[in-house]
């Protein structure tokens, strides 16, 4: 049983990229986080639970970057990557 812990916390965690949703927001014109959720197509509290670092499941991600024109990668970063990476280069 441990086993399986030990693969579930090695798992990299999905994240919005830092910053991203105040950007788009923002380069959108939108003045408020109801009309930005509602133009993402989620509700306010998944906005909210993403800024506070929530992960995103993948139809988040796709309609994110759907109504923004952007690649997926550029909507997500990899905690556990981005933490691999630093070591690596160290």
């Amino acid at each position: 049983m441990s086993h399986s812990l030990d693969a579930a916390a090695s798992q990299p965690t999905i994240r919005i990229r830092p910053n991203l949703l105040e950007r788009l927001k923002d380069n959108a014109g939108i003045r408020t986080d109801d009309a930005f959720a509602r133009t993402i197509g989620i509700s306010r509290a998944t906005l909210d639970r993403l800024r506070m670092g929530g992960e995103p499941n993948l139809r988040t991600v796709i309609q994110i970057a759907q109504t923004f024109g952007l690649g997926l990668g550029e909507v997500v970063v990899s905690e556990n990557a981005a933490s691999e990476h630093v070591a690596v280069a160290s």
